[in-house]
C-alpha cells in the first residue's frame, strides 16, 4: 500500500466517522453509545494523537511474545528479547548442572523421565522452534536457537531419533 492510498484511506474513514456523528446526533442513543460517540467527535476534532494510547507494536522475529520483563520499571512489562532469554536459560541450566544432586538423592515420587514416544514430540517441537527462531535473522534469535537446540540434543539423545545420528 502506498502512502497516497493510505491517506486516501484515512480520509474515507474521516468522513465515514463524521457521517456517523451526525446521523447519530438527533437519534436517541444510549449513555455507553453517547460516551463513544462523543470520544470519536473529540478525535475528530483534534488534529494531531488523541489521548488514545497508541499500541505497542510487537515484532516477533525481535522478542519474545509468550513473555515480558518487569524488572526495567515497565507498567505493562517490557518486551523480552530472543536473546535476554538465551542467556536466562544458560544460566538457569548452569544452576541446575552445578546443584545436581547424585541418582537415588531424590525420592522416587520426583522422577522427571519423559517416554522415547513424549521425548521424540517434545524434541520435534523443540526442532521446530529451532528452525523458526533461525528464521527471524536477528542473532538473539540464533543466539536461543542455539540453547534450544542443546536442550533438544540432550532430550532427543535417549531416543532412538538420538541414536541414529
Amino acid at each position: 500500500m502506498t502512502g497516497d492510498e493510505l491517506v486516501d484511506r484515512y480520509a474515507r474513514l474521516r468522513r465515514a466517522a463524521a457521517a456517523l456523528l451526525e446521523v447519530t446526533e438527533t437519534a436517541e442513543v444510549s449513555v455507553v453509545h453517547r460516551d463513544k460517540l462523543d470520544g470519536l467527535a473529540a478525535a475528530l476534532a483534534e488534529p494531531g494523537p488523541s489521548g488514545v494510547s497508541a499500541r505497542e507494536v510487537v515484532d516477533p522475529s525481535l522478542h519474545l511474545l509468550s513473555s515480558r520483563t518487569y524488572r526495567r520499571g515497565a507498567p505493562d512489562g517490557a518486551l523480552r528479547p530472543f536473546a535476554e532469554r538465551a542467556r536466562s536459560i544458560r544460566e538457569s541450566l548452569a544452576l541446575d548442572d552445578a546443584s545436581e544432586e547424585p541418582r537415588g538423592e531424590w525420592p522416587d515420587v520426583w522422577d522427571p523421565t519423559l517416554t522415547e514416544v513424549q521425548a521424540m514430540v517434545v524434541g520435534t517441537l523443540l526442532r521446530e522452534l529451532v528452525a523458526r527462531l533461525v528464521a527471524t535473522g536477528d542473532s538473539g534469535g540464533r543466539e536461543l536457537a542455539v540453547v534450544v537446540g542443546e536442550v533438544a540434543d540432550e532430550v532427543l539423545a535417549s531416543t532412538f531419533v538420538g541414536a541414529q545420528r
